[in-house]
């Protein structure tokens, strides 16, 4: 009898133990997956490929800006002002076409009033697989809206320091990472010329051009095709802006140097080719902005642009300058590719 009373105490000390953290993670909730802050606790937004579904779930929202680190910088508060709606950004560093369009079709499934989507069209994923992702371990638990799997996230001793934080965050007398910060690293960064050159990595020149072959074609029209455009068609309702990031004259360099940029060029006008079929889908580019392109004081690699130049980004979206059409891509394809 004293063994089965000993282990009745244990067993009951255990799940008593375990209900406690499950009770204290679920009311902290450090990655928003049941509510937004309510103001009592303030949250330091981090792990985006975690908290980005507790956000697109649970935030008051007509606008969503998502995207690379290349969308990172770009400031709710401008969308909001332009548009003249709230507006989240749910942005995941390095992400595919695939991971983005899952995390916008989440999106639009938790969100009936979603009217505009703002997303980066990165070129170098462009001719890529289109269910492949580029981070392993997605917590998928958080993504779908089965009860029974959420025990991963109440009883995860990973979780346990992120409610912790959260505690000493609000103590400390911090506020709720803002639509505007959340994400952002610009302000961190070193800017110009020589920081550019820095990042450079010497290549040889290539002995011949780099063909864009068949198989190329088959794996950016099924990329583009099963990601975006198909979602766009799904969703007529909702008003799809994507931009070619704007990459220094150095990246450039390199596509001519290792004789890839035909193969590049021909990538993506088939994607803007692709993607203006969807009335509801506007496609932007800006590497004939030589102003931008050609200054390194906005750059602090050969891709990465500051956060000033998401603002110009986001004005021009907003004006409609440098939209490709059926009408036009052909012509500004041609521009780049003379141009470098």
């Amino acid at each position: 009898m004293k063994e089965k009373k000993w282990n009745i105490i244990v067993l009951g000390g255990t799940l008593g133990i375990l209900f406690m953290v499950a009770l204290v993670t679920f009311m902290i909730d450090p990655y928003l997956h049941y509510r937004k802050p309510s103001g009592i606790l303030e949250y330091p937004l981090k792990d985006e490929r975690y908290i980005n579904d507790g956000i697109a779930r649970n935030y008051e929202y007509e606008a969503m800006i998502t995207g690379t680190s290349m969308a990172q910088n770009f400031k709710a508060s401008q969308m909001e002002e332009l548009w003249q709606i709230p507006v989240v950004k749910t942005a995941y560093s390095g992400a595919t076409f695939h991971e983005l369009n899952e995390s916008i079709r989440r999106a639009i499934s938790y969100n009936p009033n979603l009217k505009y989507v703002l997303c980066s069209l990165d070129g170098s994923r462009i001719n890529h697989d289109a269910f492949s992702d580029s981070y392993e371990g997605y917590p998928e638990y958080l993504y779908d809206k089965n009860p029974f799997n959420d025990v991963n996230y109440l009883l995860n001793k990973e979780v346990v320091p992120k409610t912790i934080a959260v505690v000493n965050y609000t103590r400390a007398g911090n506020k709720t990472t803002t639509m505007d910060a959340y994400g952002t690293w610009s302000q961190y960064k070193v800017y110009g010329k020589e920081a550019v050159e820095a990042t450079v990595v010497p290549k040889q020149a290539a002995a011949e051009v780099v063909s864009f072959t068949v198989e190329d074609e088959a794996r950016v029209k099924e990329n583009v095709t099963e990601n975006y455009l198909k979602t766009a068609l799904e969703f007529p309702e909702v008003t799809f802006y994507f931009y070619l990031p704007p990459y220094s004259v150095y990246y450039w360099e390199d596509l001519v140097k290792t004789g890839q940029l035909e193969a590049q060029l021909k990538a993506e006008e088939l994607a803007v080719e692709l993607l203006t079929e969807a009335s509801n889908i506007h496609v932007f580019a800006f590497a004939d902005r030589t102003e931008i392109t050609e200054n390194l004081d906005n750059y602090m690699d050969i891709l990465h642009y500051g956060d000033w130049i998401n603002e110009d980004i986001m004005n021009m979206i907003y004006k409609g300058e440098g939209e490709l059409t059926k009408k036009n891509y052909q012509e500004y394809f041609q521009k780049v590719r003379d141009l470098y």
